[in-house]
């Protein structure tokens, strides 16, 4: 394996993982791979790595340590937004995920040897090697463990958050004051904030810290939110309704065809439920795991921005795209890419 160039930086382990899985590749498959570039900066953002396998074309890579169905979506998401040819790259893929990425079409490395690879020139497809040796365990960081995640998101949505007293920033985000100084000293030492003075700062490598959040966001954060599932007649039952009068907030498909006007929303999802009673006198809803209604309690205190919807209440763009990658629907991902780019960038 080659290395042209390296700016590694604070992404060591992932760019380990990288050359595990392209080591692996050489050796299962007896083809050359090179990493051309890490951390490469592109227009729409930040990929972590472009490399070239057996003198083909230069692949974007999305570097995951490890591949579940709730991140899947948002490696989807990350591999799109480039526009070019991507690759994702895990320490291991199991057989049944290994055969949902071929079926998507989405080329793979692991560090076990497994890959699909499929170019003009070429066509790989290796699956059920075991890893030699068990994953490394990973400790989330107390930064994007729960009450984390609730000040990291209002201070991505609102940045003048970061310049407020912690107190104010603890009540807008919804959680105890201790909280907002330990999370600022994680995002400090993961080099996504910079203190300008005892107690405030700017955020750095805003994209990377927005992947980092809709990574982390429906694994740690949104089953907190109590969930739950209803079945309702009328699909557009939200378009009549005054749900700004009960503190309920449009998310994921509704709004974002309010944002995009690119979607019909098939599930409605709405965050708010402390006057849910309320609601379902109305549209009569019926407990259904599989149903077109969904409702998580609201996390945040502070007031979203419009994001140019008017007449319906509307959650953080932010928080629009977290719930529409992770679901892994390809039309929802094509959505989610005209959030990014339009309120994200």
């Amino acid at each position: 394996m080659d290395i042209v160039k390296t700016d590694i930086g604070n992404n060591t382990k992932r760019i380990q993982v990288l050359r595990e899985a392209l080591r692996a590749f050489e050796a299962t498959t007896a083809r050359p791979a090179t990493i051309i570039a890490t951390e490469l900066r592109l227009p729409q953002g930040v990929a972590d790595a472009e490399v070239q396998l057996d003198e083909g074309r230069r692949l974007i890579v999305e570097i995951k340590h490890t591949l579940k169905p709730t991140t899947l979506g948002h490696a989807l998401a990350q591999l799109q937004r480039f526009g070019r040819p991507g690759l994702l790259v895990t320490r291991y893929v199991a057989p049944p995920m290994a055969e949902r990425l071929k079926q998507l079409d989405v080329p793979f490395l692991d560090a076990a040897g497994n890959a699909y690879v499929r170019t003009p020139r070429m066509l790989i497809y290796v699956t059920g090697r075991k890893p030699k040796q068990p994953a490394p365990t990973e400790h989330t960081v107390r930064a994007f463990r729960p009450t984390g995640l609730k000040v990291i998101f209002a201070i991505l949505c609102v940045p003048e958050l970061t310049e407020a007293p912690y107190r104010k920033i603890a009540e807008e985000a919804g959680v105890a004051l201790g909280t907002v100084g330990w999370t600022f000293y994680d995002l400090k030492h993961l080099g996504y904030f910079r203190p300008t003075r005892p107690k405030g700062g700017i955020i750095e490598k805003r994209d990377q810290l927005i992947n980092a959040w809709v990574e982390a966001y429906p694994q740690q954060l949104r089953p907190r939110l109590r969930p739950r599932r209803f079945r309702v007649k009328e699909v557009d039952w939200w378009k009549t309704e005054d749900l700004t009068q009960l503190d309920m907030w449009l998310g994921q498909e509704p709004a974002a065809a309010l944002l995009t006007r690119h979607l019909r929303p098939e599930i409605i999802t709405i965050y708010g439920d402390t006057h849910f009673e309320t609601l379902a006198r109305k549209i009569h809803p019926i407990k259904d795991d599989h149903g077109n209604l969904e409702v998580l309690q609201k996390f945040w205190n502070f007031k979203p921005a419009a994001a140019g919807v008017k007449d319906y209440p509307v959650v953080p763009p932010l928080l629009i795209y977290a719930d529409l990658v992770a679901t892994g629907d390809a039309r929802n991902l094509e959505t989610a890419k005209m959030i990014r780019e339009r309120f994200l960038a």
